[in-house]
């Protein structure tokens, strides 16, 4: 800043005045020029990934977070957004998908959607759905031409069959999805009718039949709208239910349910998300192996948790039993905090899993998380590039809470400019 010119001998000197504002233009100039060549350089979301936000990550708990650019192939970043995470006015990102699918609604066995419980009241996803948060999301998300699906999903076995299998369901279950989508101008439909057992209905069958009807109807009025589908990564090779060539063959992404390998429920704490493990129990790979030959990777979506499970466990040992119905989710959020304040916590990695894993002690009692860090996402990221699937999806947007880190993470493994 300059300062006040003197009074006296060259108060009335217009030269004076001259070179004053000539050195004034010329330092404001460079001002200006230094603020532009120094700031960040981002194209999306600049905000989020300034450094001065990151806060320290205790450590071993992450990868470095700063990422080598690589020579990659673009993907797609998908991010689940569930309508608690939208009641509960989480941060979400529309900038940096390319794709937010709003979780969901419930379709009952004769194709209407549900708006209200047994009771009357109002459920708690269709008032999210109709929030003005919601709707600034979708308004964000145009701005940065972020694609914003709606998920149609239902886990009931019997109202799976009944809905699929009954011609005059799936019709209204077609204008039922089309009248959605037109309603709130959404760009696609994700499919979540999750089938959970075994059983002698002829259920593959019906999925074929109500996805190609419901597939052919929804482009023939909008040509370029997006369908996908979600599958349990389990279930590709376990369940009879899918048939996964036809489904590939119908939808436009097919995205794998990539956790809950370990559940709430199991007798063994474990990784609730891993790429390898040594026992050849079910894992990422034997999942992507499974699908050789049947789903075409560029149509092949990994879905990747930002939580974890916590138990109670019989011991300090990795894959220790669990102490029955201890089970419980933790998110990335918890996780962090956790290991934030508690002295005791002990972090460690599986190498096969490449999945980390922490004990620490409450009331007497051991407990063990399984979770998802910096490093395990670095690995998956790198997993998806291997396998040349077309892309991510995260399971699910909100259990980050205010921290960056998976996101600086996916910038430089997914978002390739």
């Amino acid at each position: 800043m300059l300062a006040e010119p003197q009074t006296g001998t060259y108060s009335k000197d217009s030269s004076y005045r001259s070179i004053v504002s000539a050195l004034f233009t010329i330092i404001t100039g460079a001002l200006a020029a230094l603020i532009v060549y120094t700031a960040p350089q981002y194209s999306f979301g600049s905000e989020l990934f300034q450094t001065s936000m990151i806060e320290p990550v205790s450590q071993h708990f992450s990868a470095p977070l700063e990422n080598t650019k690589k020579d990659l192939e673009r993907r797609q970043i998908i991010g689940f957004l569930p309508y608690w995470a939208v009641g509960n006015k989480a941060k979400v990102y529309p900038e940096y998908m390319d794709q937010m699918i709003y979780f969901g609604l419930t379709m009952d066995q004769s194709g209407k959607l549900q708006t209200e419980d047994k009771n009357g009241n109002t459920l708690p996803e269709w008032n999210s759905l109709n929030s003005a948060y919601f709707k600034s999301l979708r308004e964000n998300a145009r701005k940065t031409d972020t694609k914003v699906l709606i998920a149609i999903k239902n886990f009931n076995n019997d109202e799976i069959n009944t809905l699929i299998s009954n011609p005059t369901s799936v019709q209204t279950a077609i204008r039922e999805i089309k009248a959605i989508i037109t309603e709130y101008e959404l760009d696609g439909v994700n499919i979540d009718f999750e089938y959970v057992t075994r059983s002698d209905f002829p259920t593959q069958k019906f999925y074929n039949q109500f996805l190609k009807i419901l597939a052919d109807d929804l482009r023939e009025e909008k040509a370029d709208i997006i369908i996908s589908f979600d599958v349990n990564a389990t279930a590709v090779y376990a369940d009879m239910a899918y048939d996964m060539v036809k489904i590939g063959d119908t939808v436009d992404q097919v995205i794998i349910m990539g956790y809950d390998y370990s559940q709430p429920s199991s007798v063994a704490a474990g990784p609730v998300s891993p790429i390898e493990m040594n026992d050849n129990s079910p894992s990422l790979s034997r999942t992507l192996d499974s699908l050789k030959g049947r789903v075409e990777p560029e149509k092949t979506v990994l879905g990747v948790p930002f939580y974890g499970y916590e138990w109670q466990t019989l011991t300090d040992d990795f894959r220790s039993k669990t102490v029955p119905h201890t089970g419980a989710i933790a998110t990335y959020k918890r996780v962090r905090e956790l290991i934030a304040n508690k002295e005791t916590v002990s972090i460690q990695y599986d190498p096969d899993s490449k999945s980390p894993w922490i004990t620490y002690r409450q009331n007497g009692r051991i407990k063990q998380i399984y979770y998802e860090d910096e490093k395990s996402l670095e690995s998956k990221i790198e997993f998806i590039h291997d396998r040349d699937l077309a892309g991510i999806a995260i399971w699910s947007l909100g259990y980050e809470g205010d921290y960056i880190e998976p996101w600086i993470v996916i910038k430089g493994g997914i978002w390739q400019e």
